[in-house]
């Protein structure tokens, strides 16, 4: 992938004293860690659309009458529907980790009334707030709360 790039890409916006080495797009671009990082949060999309047509696909059956909303349930305990259902997961929680976790601690704002906390505090209230909502939520969804 290493080649010369455009000559003038980098050129400063006044010419200058000193010459400076042509441009050229770095050999590990696609091995780089934040690339690699970059490409699966973009990916991430992906899963989210798929999720969002299984969702239009459940609201079609819902309208279609209780056989169908029936047939569409049933359907969901497929194996490749769980398979799918696990990477949402995963993609959820990658997304998740990966906004709360770094950016979320650049992010305060710097010139409040509160001081700027760590980044290591922020992610664990962060984390915490977390999986108190979803240790809430699957309980709800469990029956275990308000049945």
């Amino acid at each position: 992938m290493a080649g010369a790039a455009h000559p003038e890409a980098m050129a400063p916006p006044k010419k200058g004293s000193t010459r400076t080495a042509p441009p050229q797009m770095p050999s590990s671009w696609w091995g780089a860690p934040r690339i690699r990082t970059y490409l699966l949060f973009g990916a991430t999309g992906v899963v989210y659309f798929l999720a969002g047509t299984v969702v239009l696909h459940l609201v079609w059956a819902l309208g279609k009458g209780p056989e169908a909303w029936d047939v569409v349930i049933s359907s969901l305990s497929h194996p490749l529907y769980l398979l799918f259902h696990a990477l949402t997961l995963i993609s959820v929680v990658f997304v998740g980790v990966r906004a709360f976790g770094t950016m979320m601690p650049k992010m305060q704002p710097r010139n409040g009334p509160l001081p700027v906390l760590p980044g290591g505090v922020v992610r664990g209230l962060i984390y915490t707030v977390w999986a108190v909502f979803t240790l809430l939520f699957s309980l709800i969804l469990a029956g275990k709360i308000f049945p």
